[in-house]
């Protein structure tokens, strides 16, 4: 499944409205947000459209799934938005996580917790809020729920790293080190990025990770950076291969970067940093450009590629 689509979800007192675009999306927030309501009102619809009182509006069908219902659901409908309440115990299963892996459809997690079997991305985790619409609308009763990212572009100034740890021991780690000569280190792998964090407290650290996969550890490490005082921080593009593909030294067209949705088939893809992977594999392969994501070749070891993969980076993250 690809694409990015709109839910409108209403009745007389309560407007939703969300904006879904990857495999995996997570809503989250404090109880009494409106979140669980969202699902409780998509099923009384489902189960009666006509006479609900509901209306919903989507160009895809939507779906609850439940303890009782979800392997049914995923193994029988395809090209659908499924979406799921907190509290339900399959959602932390390997059973459930090879389903999403292989599903031709997209996931809305209400959830709060880890859920570390499933890769989504850091812009993809949202909470819900009222927004200004009680005025739009001629009940006033009626409550506007939209969608806010919970963590979009850090808000803390990046200080001049004494260290920088890789989430990948392998070809992002690799150019990390040749701007970062004896300061690059990697955590292999994104669970231990928390440990090394902790482990140098008298350094200014950035954690290079791929925000395509990261979400689940996000949470925790933003913790981290929010007591640091600015000497923590995370840089978290999509993946080192977005890094090679938004810098120019392969000719990409606009849309791959800009419209990601509509190419990063869930069904294929896990993450958007396996589509990226995917893509600068099969658009290099047997030239001279030819990638390799367990070690960097030479040719983007090149003074001329170092530089504009460099220019793309922060400022104090473009070496010495």
């Amino acid at each position: 499944m690809t694409g990015k689509y709109e839910v409108v979800l209403y009745n007389n007192k309560l407007h939703y409205e969300l904006t879904i675009k990857r495999n995996i999306t997570i809503l989250r927030g404090d109880s009494a947000s409106g979140k669980s309501e969202f699902v409780r009102l998509l099923s009384a619809y489902s189960s009666n459209p006509s006479s609900s009182g509901i209306t919903l509006k989507c160009d895809k069908r939507c779906l609850v799934l439940t303890e009782g219902n979800w392997s049914l659901f995923t193994e029988a409908y395809n090209d659908s938005i499924f979406f799921i309440d907190e509290g339900n115990g399959f959602l932390r299963t390997k059973e459930f996580a090879n389903a999403v892996k292989s599903a031709d459809n997209y996931f809305v997690i209400i959830s709060r917790e880890k859920l570390s079997l499933l890769p989504y991305s850091i812009d993809e985790i949202y909470g819900l809020k009222e927004g200004k619409g009680a005025g739009k609308y001629r009940n006033p009763k009626r409550v506007y729920n939209e969608m806010y990212r919970i963590f979009g572009k850090l808000p803390y100034p990046i200080k001049l790293p004494d260290l920088i740890v890789t989430e990948d021991s392998d070809s992002g780690n690799e150019f990390f080190s040749i701007l970062f000569p004896d300061k690059c280190i990697s955590s292999y792998g994104k669970s231990n990025i928390k440990r090394i964090l902790a482990a140098h407290p008298d350094q200014a650290v950035i954690a290079v990770v791929d925000g395509a996969a990261f979400g689940p550890e996000m949470q925790e490490c933003m913790d981290m950076v929010s007591y640091s005082g600015g000497r923590l921080n995370i840089f978290a593009p999509e993946s080192f291969e977005y890094l090679i593909l938004e810098s120019g030294i392969i000719e990409v067209p606009k849309a791959i970067m800009e419209e990601t949705w509509e190419y990063a088939d869930s069904a294929k893809y896990f993450s958007w940093e396996e589509f990226y992977t995917g893509y600068l594999l099969d658009t290099t392969r047997n030239s001279v450009r030819q990638y390799s994501k367990a070690k960097l070749p030479e040719f983007y070891e090149t003074a001329g590629n170092i530089e504009k993969i460099r220019n793309i980076l922060p400022e104090c993250m473009r070496g010495l």
